[in-house]
């Protein structure tokens, strides 16, 4: 299933939104490296989120380059970082994986050893040292520095009120040349009684400027999966 089958196919029904879950989450389950990790991140409270993401990653990657960039604005103990490492190795492709994160309690999350926790991923999976710009995502001294590059693929997933992921959107959507993912923020669409639509904060400030609902940012919405959303950049080109 690609990306293209999926954006075709998609409705905002319960329907819909259950039975991509559920798909996805049979895929990964038979993929041992996806399972592994999965299964590792759940029994060790490495991070959060559905284990249906990790085939709306994989599905993204196979749209990627043979090299491309990743940015991730809140790395937490590092799941998605290791998990895009591991879907461009099976792809064959390299990536450059960078994140912004504080590495403290910052934001509710409870104290943790966060260097000790990405060198734990990194060396169970085998994937490279992550790149990590240390601090908040709303530091000018740390948006100066993340705004000289350019990524492929930026994923916002830090900070949860209204304020923090307002200044996010309006910083790091411009930072992709591609794709952009925003986490928690689904609460207006027909999520099924017992998932998780998202944060209340977040939907209100990603659905002021972004579509369906907002237009201040140039980005097509191509679909949900559970809680996660997912823009590609309007470039014109149909």
């Amino acid at each position: 299933m690609s990306l293209t089958n999926v954006k075709h196919t998609y409705t905002d029904t319960e329907q819909w939104n259950t039975y991509i879950h559920e798909k996805f989450c049979e895929e990964v389950n038979k993929n041992p490296e996806l399972k592994e990790l999965r299964d590792f991140v759940e029994q060790n409270a490495f991070g959060f989120g559905e284990r249906s993401f990790y085939w709306m990653w994989k599905i993204i990657v196979d749209e990627m380059p043979k090299e491309f960039t990743f940015l991730e604005i809140g790395v937490f103990r590092g799941q998605t970082t290791t998990l895009i490492q591991l879907l461009a190795k099976q792809a064959g492709k390299k990536v450059k994986v960078y994140g912004v994160t504080p590495q403290d309690a910052t934001d509710g999350h409870w104290d943790s050893d966060y260097p000790m926790d990405l060198f734990t991923l990194e060396k169970k999976f085998n994937v490279p040292h992550l790149n990590i710009f240390r601090g908040l995502s709303t530091n000018p001294e740390i948006i100066q520095e993340v705004s000289q590059l350019k990524f492929d693929i930026v994923y916002i997933d830090g900070g949860h009120t209204y304020e923090v992921i307002k200044s996010d959107l309006e910083v790091y959507p411009k930072l992709t040349k591609d794709f952009l993912v925003v986490d928690d923020c689904a609460n207006r669409f027909k999520i099924p009684f017992g998932m998780f639509a998202g944060i209340e904060s977040v939907s209100n400030a990603v659905d002021e400027v972004l579509p369906p609902f907002g237009n201040k940012l140039n980005f097509d919405y191509l679909f949900n999966v559970v809680h996660n959303r997912i823009w590609r950049i309007n470039n014109g080109k149909g």
